[in-house]
């Protein structure tokens, strides 16, 4: 028995049997929609680690596969980085089934960057009176200036694609998750959205869009973008060595 302590005590002492670390969680809101509704972020990883990694769901109400995705990274392990996973940042839009929020804004043509105005209330790209007139796009603003995410990654739909952004974008980042989910990287040109204002804004950043493919996903679709998603934070964690 003696015996037996003296070489369970060595292997606790070399880490052979002393398991990993898990995940911590947190959650917490950053704001709230027009129609007064929460937006909520579950923050998990290592909360200590500067190699910070946002997830968003949905932006377009009726867009929200993508939420499949934080579901599954939320049940995931996720010990190494620093993850905030937002199923919606819409979440009037997401209980209207719309596209636009309860203002019948397009949240995705609010942001600052090359805003310019568009269209009327709940026309399909409204941009809204002015940048920044939505309490949605306010609270993504202020979350993203005050944690300076690495990574940003938006999910959309129908196109399936990924968005190249250029700019001070990490274009390996971008490139490495659209192979590993097999859609191809394209550029698209659009006028006040949040992964352009954000790559503009911040340094040593990188903010794309996931343009998943229409409806539900599959469980191997999941599975293929929550690993792709632990893939590209890995490797801005050796990035920022």
């Amino acid at each position: 028995m003696r015996l037996l302590s003296v070489l369970l005590g060595t292997f606790l002492a070399v880490g052979v049997l002393v398991p990993p670390a898990a995940s911590e969680t947190k959650r917490f809101r950053i704001g709230r929609s027009v129609d007064g509704r929460p937006i909520r972020v579950v923050e998990r990883g290592d909360l200590s680690s500067p190699n910070r990694i946002v997830v968003v769901g949905c932006i377009h109400g009726n867009e929200c596969a993508g939420r499949a995705v934080i579901k599954k990274l939320r049940k995931s392990r996720l010990a190494n980085d620093h993850f905030y996973l937002i199923r919606t940042v819409n979440p009037d839009g997401s209980r209207a089934g719309t596209r636009q929020n309860g203002r019948g804004v397009d949240l995705n043509r609010n942001f600052k960057h090359r805003w310019r105005a568009i269209g009327e209330p709940w026309d399909t790209y409204y941009s809204g009176p002015r940048p920044w007139s939505e309490p949605e796009t306010r609270a993504v603003r202020d979350f993203v200036l005050e944690i300076k995410p690495r990574i940003t990654i938006y999910y959309h739909q129908a196109m399936s694609l990924v968005t190249k952004v250029g700019g001070r974008n990490d274009r390996r980042i971008q490139r490495r998750y659209a192979r590993r989910v097999g859609l191809p990287l394209r550029r698209l040109w659009r006028h006040g959205t949040a992964t352009r204002w954000q790559d503009r804004r911040l340094k040593r950043t990188t903010a794309f869009v996931v343009e998943l493919p229409g409806g539900a996903m599959t469980r191997s679709a999941k599975l293929r973008h929550a690993r792709a998603v632990k893939e590209v934070s890995r490797m801005s964690r050796r990035g920022n060595r």
